[in-house]
């Protein structure tokens, strides 16, 4: 079968099953017992108006058979409910698809797809060369919604189902129960990675075949701007490195144990982006992603710790937020209450600094609160309140303020007067004395 009639036929599965293409379906509890995964099989077809592909998808299920008995007879899956849905039973006794699918059951996405080959005839030692060139290839994809891994499986359908189809065949050569073999996976984890700067970060890249086969692996990282970098880069034939990039490493004696993780070394903001672990085998190609994060906790200061100021008088009081990444950030000045059981207030009256980029690609910035004591404030802590992606929790750092009143300008100006007339009376009684001791005596 050539390129287009496998097209064709992908397109043809999809339009003869369509049931309720937008339901994206996960795996529950009954997997444990049945080994079965609801799927979303995925394709495209021509529009007959637009001329344009168009995606498809229908619920399908995937059904791990067991394997099959020492005389080569395929052993009968668990029993399917007559729902109508069609399965894709699986033979998965060597590569494993599902190793991990234990736990977070209704966490799992499962995806399956044809994989066009391009008219390239895909040649595997478990497969007859003659007939290899019209085999059917599909892709199976499982992730963890919280992207604690992906597994990609590719799979082949069995022979004996194209020399004897089974009745009931949505079109040549796949039928509403199909079964197929798993030959090659590819498994990232996790899929999604955080790491702070100046580490050694671990991408997790792994594979199986169900048999010994000459790998091929490179890593690029995709970044904003359509960059692309190309890490490393190993051939399969030759069993040498054929490029590796600065601080990035995979440690060679662990290939042939299916293990292809890279380690980044030293890492740094500009490390930030999409990791693709590309493994090909026979012309096949797996390709799997990690998005790594560049997250740094940013320091926080204030000027003072504490204030005792004079009812009126005015304070700036300085947050300094220091070497954070990403940019994005949460920063307000509050005045807590004494009683701890009610919400602090946010002040209003802050200004912002610009944000500022260092060497390493961290930022920095500012804020300011301008504060005139009031007696009201006497006690109260005035709190620099930051959050950031980076933190598990707030960070607070506080200023106490001690007012004291402010004596008013009447009694001071009656306490001056006070003075003045005591200065007044003494300077009187002073001259009056000094008068009296001049007079002459009268003896």
């Amino acid at each position: 079968m050539n390129y287009g009639a496998r097209f064709a036929a992908g397109c043809l599965l999809c339009i003869g099953l369509l049931g309720n293409p937008n339901v994206i379906v996960r795996a529950g509890p009954s997997f444990r017992r049945s080994r079965q995964l609801p799927c979303v099989f995925e394709t495209s077809k021509i529009s007959p108006l637009s001329k344009e592909a168009e995606i498809v998808r229908l619920n399908v299920r995937l059904l791990l058979s067991r394997t099959r008995s020492k005389d080569g007879q395929r052993s009968q899956p668990e029993s399917l409910p007559p729902d109508n849905i069609p399965s894709f039973i699986v033979e998965d006794s060597s590569v494993g698809i599902l190793q991990d699918a234990n736990e977070d059951m209704d966490m799992l996405d499962c995806r399956i797809s044809p994989y066009f080959t391009a008219d390239t005839q895909i040649i595997w030692p478990s497969r007859e060369i003659g007939a290899s060139s019209s085999d059917s290839w599909f892709t199976c994809t499982v992730k963890h919604t919280a992207g604690k891994y992906t597994t990609t499986a590719f799979l082949v359908q069995a022979q004996e189902e194209k020399e004897d189809p089974n009745p009931g065949q949505l079109f040549p050569g796949i039928a509403q129960q199909s079964h197929f073999s798993a030959q090659f996976l590819v498994r990232t984890a996790p899929a999604r990675l955080r790491s702070a700067l100046a580490r050694d970060v671990w991408l997790g890249c792994s594979f199986s075949t169900d048999h010994r086969a000459e790998v091929s692996i490179q890593w690029v990282l995709h970044q904003k701007g359509a960059r692309r970098q190309r890490l490393f880069a190993y051939s399969g034939s030759s069993k040498q490195v054929e490029y590796v990039a600065r601080r990035a490493e995979v440690v060679l004696e662990e290939i042939p144990k299916g293990n292809a993780s890279l380690l980044l070394r030293n890492t740094e903001v500009r490390d930030e982006g999409t990791y693709s672990c590309l493994v090909t085998v026979a012309s096949l190609t797996a390709e799997q992603t990690i998005q790594l994060q560049i997250e740094e906790k940013p320091t926080v200061t204030v000027n003072v710790n504490s204030l005792s100021l004079v009812e009126g008088e005015q304070h700036k009081l300085v947050c300094n937020i220091k070497h954070y990444y990403p940019h994005d950030i949460q920063a307000q000045w509050l005045r807590e209450p004494k009683d701890p059981s009610k919400v602090p207030d946010v002040m209003k009256n802050v200004l912002s600094s610009s944000k500022r980029q260092s060497s390493n690609g961290t930022y920095s910035s500012s804020r300011y609160l301008l504060l005139t004591a009031s007696l009201k404030d006497d006690g109260h802590k005035y709190t620099c309140w930051v959050d950031h992606q980076s933190l598990q929790s707030p960070i607070r750092r506080s200023v106490t303020v001690e007012v004291r009143e402010a004596i008013s300008t009447a009694w001071l100006l009656l306490l001056l007067s006070l003075i003045a007339c005591l200065a007044g009376i003494l300077c009187y009684h002073h001259k009056a004395l000094v008068r009296s001791t001049a007079k002459p005596k009268p003896y």
